[in-house]
């Protein structure tokens, strides 16, 4: 529920505030996801495109709205009608029947993921929202990683960010 508020699809707050309200991407998104096992970490992503002259405003729109995420009822509901009707809808079928157990198994679940979301969601509040935002995203250390033109980019901003570490593309692409 968390990232269908908070960043997934039109109505997500990061699309309204970051492309809708501020006008400062082509797209934007941000989730929290579970690693494969029940021992791997969380972890948070976010990622928004920009152009160049436009990133500073971007990273510190970004940074607002992830430490201090706005409230909208209307975009909740959304998320959690959007929540229940694609849950009601999806069918684990055939040899997903054996994936879904096998993973469930290897996160330390017994009971059909799909149910026991479909259950608690109908009972979230915005309230359970803002709870998990506040404690597993807001006041976070991130690690940025910009694209771009170096020379057009503002490397005096992006120093205060923390330090920099330029990568080739035989580092990235591997020729």
């Amino acid at each position: 529920l968390y990232n269908a508020y908070f960043g997934g699809g039109m109505n997500s707050i990061v699309f309204q505030e970051m492309r809708e309200a501020r006008g400062l991407a082509y797209s934007a998104d941000a989730y929290m996801s579970t690693g494969l096992k029940s021992t791997d970490p969380y972890t948070f992503n976010a990622f928004i495109a920009t152009q160049n002259d436009k990133m500073r405003q971007a990273v510190e729109a970004f940074d607002e709205i992830i430490e201090n995420m706005p409230e909208s009822e209307k975009a909740f509901e959304l998320a959690k009608q959007g929540i229940l009707a694609n849950l009601s809808t999806q069918r684990t079928v055939r040899d997903n029947v054996l994936w879904s157990f096998v993973s469930a198994r290897e996160m330390g679940v017994g009971v059909d993921r799909n149910k026991a979301v479909y259950d608690a969601v109908q009972g979230m509040t915005l309230a359970d929202v803002k709870a998990a935002q506040e404690k597993w995203v807001k006041n976070r250390k991130y690690v940025y990683g910009i694209l771009g033109d170096i020379q057009d980019l503002d490397l005096n901003y992006l120093k205060t960010l923390g330090p920099i570490r330029t990568v080739s593309q035989e580092e990235i692409f591997g020729y």
